[in-house]
């Protein structure tokens, strides 16, 4: 009589379960204030009063605001039990979001994102959570977004959504923005969204459909997916349950659904926990390839300077080569104009010229356009080129020191030491 008793009991609480899975689940993470990012503009207050609307509607409803990445997880684990073979499962996500990878993803309020892979652990992706609504008759994920802003900028990211997979049949994810509405409008438009669904949800009779229109800003946010038209007006009461007396003792159904849903998470998580060991190898021979193509440009660099350095030296030789050639043939000029002419007159010494008298020769020079150099009182190869120009022009030998004569001819009036 005892076996029979806990047999009924337990037929009972199985029966329990699956009138439970067969009516209309749903959960709302709401992520306003956040550890590591600004605060989201939709805020809580918002989410609560979907998930308010969402009871009145029958809906069995888990409420988390402001949950961490465990937090959520864990939540959502509880949900996907509850949405295996309901009528109708939601997922309400508010807050912010970013998309990577073809994915979009709920960030949690712990989020802390170094790169883009990090999102596969530390935040929630739209698609996976698509295929947990998809478990049941019909689902819908309603995720009204806004856009974070972080220290630093994050290569890959994107604030519009993105959902490249293949959304299940009988489910519809909708985002309150898209590619058609501008950056600077998504906060804006989620709030506008989140707050049209929670009037909606108030109505006495609202559809899927009009939900999935509002949710969408009107059609300017993103659609993926499509569901049939149904009826959101309160369920009526289901008939009373059969007394334990009147349980023929049937044999009981086999419990496999938690394992399987188990099963599938822990699947899940393995393909996850795959995914991120290969986002971390790519991004490990990502870094390889740039440190070695900054070296490339290192050793670039190095051998520009080298060539760089090797020019400037050949040019310093090459005008040092001139300057001994520009010697060289005044010196031979002398020697040939010494070699040619008859008798020379007895040509002035250095010595013999005081500072006075050699400015005044450089300067008379340069005023008959044969002198280029300073004023300096340096009888040197400029000056003395000066005076085979000037001894040229007055057919004399060329030998570039003046002689008397023509000391007097440049400078009348001026005399020797």
């Amino acid at each position: 009589m005892g076996l029979f008793v806990v047999f009924a009991v337990s037929l009972l609480l199985l029966s329990f379960s699956t009138a439970h899975a067969s009516g209309r689940v749903a959960i709302v993470l709401t992520a306003e204030d956040y550890q590591k990012l600004p605060k989201s503009s939709i805020g809580t207050k918002r989410g609560g009063e979907i998930a308010d609307a969402l009871k009145a509607r029958g809906f069995d409803v888990i409420v988390s605001p402001n949950p961490t990445n465990a937090t959520a997880r864990a939540n959502l684990r509880d949900f996907a039990a509850k949405a295996e073979g309901a009528d109708l499962a939601f997922v309400v996500l508010i807050g912010h979001g970013v998309a990577w990878g073809g994915q979009t993803f709920f960030l949690t309020t712990n989020t802390e994102l170094g790169r883009a892979s990090d999102l596969l652990s530390r935040a929630l992706s739209a698609t996976n959570i698509a295929q947990i609504v998809g478990r049941a008759q019909t689902g819908g994920v309603f995720f009204f977004m806004t856009s974070p802003t972080f220290e630093s900028a994050i290569e890959g990211l994107d604030a519009r959504p993105q959902f490249t997979s293949d959304p299940p049949k009988n489910a519809v994810t909708i985002f309150s923005s898209s590619a058609r509405i501008p950056v600077s409008r998504i906060d804006a438009a989620g709030e506008q969204a989140a707050e049209a669904l929670a009037k909606l949800l108030q109505q006495p009779s609202p559809s899927l459909n009009e939900a999935v229109k509002i949710a969408s800003n009107g059609g300017q946010g993103a659609v993926f997916g499509r569901v049939d038209e149904i009826s959101l007006a309160k369920p009526a009461p289901a008939p009373a349950a059969p007394t334990v007396a009147a349980i023929s003792p049937t044999p009981a159904p086999s419990v496999q659904k938690s394992d399987e849903i188990e099963g599938k998470l822990e699947t899940e998580r393995r393909a996850r926990e795959q995914a991120e060991s290969r986002a971390r190898d790519e991004q490990l021979r990502a870094e390889r390839a740039q440190a070695e193509v900054l070296k490339a440009q290192a050793d670039a660099k190095k051998a520009q300077a080298d060539v760089e350095r090797a020019q400037a030296d050949a040019e310093k030789a090459k005008q040092e080569a001139k300057r001994v050639e520009a010697q060289a043939q005044i010196a031979a000029a002398q020697a040939e104009s010494l070699r040619h002419a008859p008798v020379a007159a007895a040509a002035i010494e250095d010595s013999q010229l005081g500072q006075k008298q050699r400015r005044l020769i450089q300067q008379r020079l340069r005023e008959m356009g044969l002198y280029t150099g300073p004023i300096d009182a340096i009888m040197g190869p400029l000056t003395r080129e000066a005076i085979m120009g000037y001894q040229r022009s007055r057919s004399a030998a060329v030998t570039g020191y003046l002689t008397a004569e023509q000391f007097d001819a440049l400078l009348p009036g001026e005399s020797t030491q």
